[in-house]
């Protein structure tokens, strides 16, 4: 065979050969997952002034639609935080009473069915659990009907400040009305964790109470 012709017959196999063999496999190289912006940390936030433990939020007691506009708008001290005690209480109509939320339950001074009568006057004192510039104290007097329903209606009344429970100093005295309306009293701020409500007279020479607030000056 002549040189030419082996050159061709050669080169006629190694195109067969290279036809029948498998493509290569070509691995993809994996493409790195695309980088997540880091979110921005959220920065502390600071508490308002009017959510320190010097000034505190509005209570939830709504004031009745006979209270002027200006009562709405003061801050009331939650009674969630006020605790109450006094100089006496008949049983079942203790001191807490008047300070529950609940103008069905009021504070009573012993009314002679459980032991002697005890006459005025007679006081209720509020723990304001922190020290505020008070500035009003409201007093609803029970709210129930019928015979008998008047009873306890503190009519003359003294009003006292403490800061250390002990030592008080009187910033309020007056007279209310034999209703049963509810009644306010304003006094310049006086700094104080502590009020008593002192009943010097009152309907049938006994003191109750449905319900007592005390407003703040911010």
């Amino acid at each position: 065979m002549k040189p030419v012709a082996q050159i061709c017959l050669i080169w006629s196999v190694l195109f067969v050969t290279a036809q029948r063999l498998p493509a290569p496999i070509v691995e993809e190289t994996p493409k790195p997952a695309p980088e997540q912006s880091a979110k921005p940390k959220a920065k502390p936030t600071k508490p308002k002034a009017s959510e320190s433990a010097e000034s505190p939020r509005r209570s939830p007691f709504v004031a009745s639609k006979n209270a002027p506009a200006s009562d709405r708008k003061l801050f009331w001290i939650p009674q969630s935080q006020i605790t109450a005690t006094a100089t006496s209480q008949h049983p079942g109509y203790e001191a807490r009473n008047a300070v529950d939320g609940d103008t069905n339950t009021i504070w009573h001074t012993p009314f002679g069915l459980f032991g002697p009568e005890i006459s005025l006057p007679q006081s209720i004192i509020l723990n304001l659990g922190g020290a505020y510039n008070v500035s009003r104290l409201r007093y609803l007097p029970r709210q129930d009907s019928g015979f008998g329903s008047l009873n306890g209606n503190i009519l003359t009344y003294r009003i006292y400040a403490s800061t250390d429970g002990n030592n008080f100093t009187q910033i309020a005295a007056g007279n209310w009305s034999d209703d049963h309306a509810e009644k306010n009293t304003t006094f310049g701020p006086t700094r104080a964790s502590y009020l008593r409500l002192e009943a010097v007279a009152a309907h049938g020479g006994h003191a109750s109470a449905a319900e007592l607030n005390v407003a703040v000056t911010q």
